[in-house]
This record gives C-alpha cells, sequence and structure tokens, in this order.
C-alpha cells in the first residue's frame, strides 16, 4: 500500500503494514547474515566480518524500535529557559564530529540573544530528527544551515536546510506520516516525530522542497511554549 490511509480500519491496516516492513527488513537481513557465519565458520576473517554485518543489523533494529517507542509514547515537558544559541551550538558540534552519521559540515545562524521558554529536551528532539534527514538526502560533506530567528509577534523560526535530493512535490503532503516513506530500510518516522513534538510545543511544520534542489524544513515555535500532550 503506498498511497495515504483512508478510514479508520484502513488506518490500522496501513500502519501495521508499515511497521512490519520497518522490522522485516533488518530481521531478514540479520537472518542472512546468521546464516553466513555458520556456513563460515572455519574462516575467522570471513566470521569477524559477517558478525559485524550482523551486529549492524540489530542496531538498525533497535533503533528503529527506539524511534517507534519514542513516537508512541506521550511527550512530557518541563519547560524553562533555553539559551537557544547554545542549543544550537551544541548540536552542530556533535554533527561536525559525527556523532550520528559521517561528519557534517553544519553552518549556524542564531538571532543573538535568542532565550525562549521550551522543554530543551524535546526541541533537541526535533532538531536531531531534522538533522538525521538532512545528512542522510546530501553527499559528504553533508553541508547543512541550522538557523534560529525571531518572526512575528513572539514566535521562533527553527530550520535545517540541506542542498540534498529534496521530496517529490506529491510526497510533501504526507512526509509527516509515521512510516511513510520509508528510506534506504529506515522506518520513516523522523518527520513524524518532529511534527508531534512540534505541535506538542503549539507549534507548526512548513517544508519548502523541490527535487535536486534541497529542503528546507521549519519549525514555528512559541516564544513561550505551554506544553500540551498531542
Amino acid at each position: 500500500m503506498t498511497g495515504e490511509p483512508d478510514g479508520t480500519a484502513a488506518d490500522r491496516e496501513w500502519l501495521i503494514n508499515q511497521i512490519a516492513h520497518a522490522l522485516r527488513n533488518p530481521i531478514f537481513a540479520a537472518s542472512v547474515q546468521a546464516e553466513s557465519l555458520l556456513l563460515r565458520a572455519a574462516d575467522p576473517e570471513a566470521v569477524t566480518r559477517t558478525t559485524e554485518a550482523l551486529r549492524g543489523q540489530l542496531d538498525r533494529l533497535a533503533v528503529s524500535i527506539d524511534e517507534m517507542l519514542l513516537y508512541g509514547r506521550p511527550v512530557r515537558a518541563a519547560i524553562g529557559p533555553v539559551a537557544v544559541d547554545e542549543l544550537l551550538a551544541s548540536l552542530a558540534e556533535r554533527y561536525r564530529a559525527g556523532i550520528r552519521e559521517e561528519p557534517a559540515a553544519v553552518a549556524v545562524e542564531v538571532d543573538r540573544g535568542l532565550v525562549a521558554r521550551w522543554d530543551r529536551d524535546a526541541v533537541a528532539v526535533i532538531l536531531e530528527r531534522l538533522l538525521d534527514n538532512a545528512v542522510q538526502h546530501t553527499g559528504a560533506p553533508h553541508e547543512v544551515r541550522l538557523s534560529a530567528r525571531r518572526c512575528g509577534s513572539g514566535q521562533v523560526e527553527l530550520a535545517v536546510a540541506d542542498g540534498g535530493s529534496g521530496i517529490p512535490p506529491e510526497l510533501l503532503d504526507r512526509v509527516t506520516l509515521p512510516f511513510f516513506p520509508q528510506h534506504s530500510g529506515r522506518p520513516g518516522l523522523g518527520l513524524a516525530i518532529v511534527d508531534k513534538f512540534v505541535r506538542f510545543l503549539g507549534g507548526r511544520v512548513e517544508i519548502e522542497s523541490r527535487p535536486g534542489a534541497g529542503t528546507v524544513v521549519r519549525c514555528i515555535l512559541p516564544e513561550s511554549a505551554d506544553g500540551a500532550a498531542v
């Protein structure tokens, strides 16, 4: 099933189908690697390579399950002052060091003296998923722009921009659905998590993208968020 679900029963069927695909791929790959491990038991170097590949598949499965748990559980907030420049600088440094994927060339632009009342962990979750997407969809050196600016009355725009492959126009209105679309065997939950946490903080997500010309994801948040379960 490739389209957007329509109706409660169809929603459930579509979601279960997508979860099954997200779990089946790494489980199947791990099974193949385990069988290969048995066949190569007499070759220590081959065993080492196969064991590392098997561990990689299991790590992918663990990440997928962690993302599902993050999306599925209620968001709990601890609202307080957040120095936005410090938060963005910390995240940028981690991605430059390759903490999540390959090292990325992250440029940061922040309005001077911007302090918001947010849940710091929730905003970190939002930006990490956006940075992950940007790194995955751009080639080395993975040039990404991370920015924060005041916009309108009492609002802040957080944005992540890349020059990657972009999103086809027909998918733009569906990319925040859980498990749609899936990329390279990944569960397709990143933008769904972003949308959930942004709405929890009282904001909205705006996406601008063109195939071959990159993507900009903007999260418009109130400068002082209350935090309400979604």
